[in-house]
């Protein structure tokens, strides 16, 4: 039997990984090393759950809502549609004019670049609020990006943030999309249960539905 491929779309985490501004950059502090004595190597890591890829909470912008731990596992699971807007020059957020589709699963990725920023940029392109209220409207429970968040970097309001976890769409963001063809896949992705937290990193991966891909 043929192996399904297999496609990793979680950026790696280290010193060198862009980050939100006012988010605390990856760090590694060695609390315990073999070379110094120490019967194993035991390590600290500290950096704000949204560096890398990465599931909001309710909780990320409503302090009475669910944490992540609350989250349904079965939304970040299953059958997922690759949007390839990656050849497109623009930074205005993308429109509901995106989906051409007459059909969607509930999962929507949103490719918008060819390779991942080597350093932050504020030169990214959001999900507009138009946008999102069509997701809602088709049903979607999960959307994702491979830009830092689905909204535009000034923003205050963060409306499509707002927007998605009102109709209790999970958001996925800072994901790796640039190998990854449009089209539809598995989708696994599943959030850390980090009581009292807004956010999660996640181990994301693609799978494609036969092993013809």
């Amino acid at each position: 039997m043929q192996k399904r491929r297999i496609w990793d779309i979680t950026p790696p985490l280290d010193a060198a990984t862009p980050v939100f501004p006012g988010d605390t950059p990856f760090a590694v502090r060695w609390l315990s090393r073999l070379e110094n004595g120490a019967g194993a190597n035991v390590s600290e890591i500290t950096f704000t759950p949204h560096d890398g890829a990465h599931a909001d909470a309710p909780l990320h912008l409503d302090s009475a809502a669910d944490d992540v731990a609350s989250l349904r596992l079965e939304t970040f699971i299953g059958r997922a549609l690759v949007i390839d807007l990656s050849l497109d020059d623009s930074l205005e957020p993308i429109g509901p004019e995106a989906l051409t589709a007459n059909t969607f699963p509930a999962r929507i990725l949103f490719k918008t670049r060819t390779k991942r920023p080597a350093a932050w940029t504020p030169d990214f392109r959001a999900l507009s609020p138009a946008l999102m209220r069509r997701l809602a409207e088709e049903g979607a429970a999960l959307v994702g990006t491979d830009a830092p968040s689905v909204d535009p970097a000034e923003s205050e309001l963060l409306v499509s943030h707002r927007i998605a976890l009102a109709n209790r769409m999970t958001i996925l963001e800072n994901l790796d999309l640039s190998d990854v063809p449009g089209g539809e896949y598995e989708l696994i992705a599943l959030p850390l249960p980090l009581k009292g937290v807004e956010a999660s990193p996640v181990r994301a991966i693609l799978r494609s539905l036969s092993s013809r891909i």
